[in-house]
């Protein structure tokens, strides 16, 4: 089958989110578990979404936190939860002056 997001990826993504490769040490879930539960995450998205619909980077990131909110679920019952806050950063705009002769 030809996902979304692979199931190795999501699993990859996901150990990049600070605290979680710590929290799953924390129980030291096994890895076969984690695959699964990627991989049926990746199943279901794929089958869910329309072929003709965009899958964008918030697409992508909304399902490494539907894997990461599931591991919390099954292993760490209102331990743990994911937050989703982007930052936005602002920088002065500078302004080209035009001078009429």
């Amino acid at each position: 089958m030809e996902y979304l997001i692979d199931p190795s990826t999501l699993k990859f993504i996901a150990e990049t989110i600070n605290g979680y490769s710590e929290m799953v040490a924390s129980k030291e879930i096994d890895s076969n578990e984690l695959t699964e539960l990627a991989t049926e995450i990746a199943e279901e998205w794929t089958l869910d979404w329309d072929e003709n619909q965009g899958f964008g980077s918030s697409d992508s990131t909304y399902m490494v936190k539907e894997f990461v909110d599931s591991v919390i679920n099954i292993h760490f019952y209102k331990q743990y939860e994911t937050t989703f806050a982007p930052v936005i950063t602002t920088t002065k705009h500078h302004r080209l002056r035009v001078v009429k002769c």
